[in-house]
């Protein structure tokens, strides 16, 4: 017996891969009013709504109604967080959604560093933000992004020169062929560690955006 959900999801993705996402949505919108529970397709319909058609408030609608229904779709949670993390309106939402998250996943490296950001760039909480990235270090301390990510902040926010120096020297030996990170040490060298004399004031550009 044939899956209805399976059918117009794999239909839904036919017709968004030959570029028919108003067919794709109809598809999927139609299979909807079938059935309102069927969270994968409406989770697929979110993401080709903010994903390929920029209705971006639209395709969060769908993914509230997915957590409102299921607190438990993370899929639905994950895809919240980072729509809204840019938002900052809706900063104490997406606090709420990050704080549930990590509290079923707290070992999630991806979804710390995405905390991180949100805690970084939209709260300026950059204690946080650094505590976040400091444990992806210690999850993951072969990934260069995590390391960037950790020494931009201490270097840009927190004016730890020495500490987000390592950081991006260890980016360079995980990745020796990355020209922004051999381009953002040389800057920093060059500004704070001239002559071996000690990090200097005025250092500010960033480099792990």
């Amino acid at each position: 017996m044939s899956d209805p959900g399976y059918e117009a999801r794999r239909k839904a993705e036919n017709q968004r891969s030959s570029g028919n996402l108003e067919g794709a949505v109809a598809t999927l919108t139609s299979r909807l009013e079938a059935e309102p529970l069927d969270h994968r397709s409406r989770m697929l319909l979110a993401n080709i709504l903010i994903m390929d058609m920029g209705r971006a408030d639209d395709g969060l609608r769908h993914l509230d109604a997915i957590v409102a229904s299921d607190p438990d779709f993370d899929d639905a949670r994950k895809a919240l967080v980072t729509v809204l993390k840019s938002r900052k309106k809706y900063n104490a939402e997406t606090a709420e959604h990050f704080a549930y998250l990590l509290a079923k996943h707290p070992d999630d490296s991806d979804l710390l560093h995405s905390y991180g950001k949100f805690c970084r760039e939209q709260l300026l909480n950059f204690a946080k933000a650094e505590e976040c990235f400091l444990r992806c270090v210690a999850l993951r301390p072969d990934s260069e992004m995590y390391r960037l990510s950790l020494a931009s902040l201490l270097i840009n926010d927190l004016r730890n020169y020495d500490e987000g120096r390592i950081q991006l020297m260890k980016a360079d030996e995980i990745n020796p062929g990355n020209p922004k990170t051999a381009a953002a040490l040389k800057r920093l060298s060059k500004r704070k560690y001239s002559g071996d004399k000690g990090p200097r004031r005025g250092f500010l550009e960033r480099f792990a955006r």
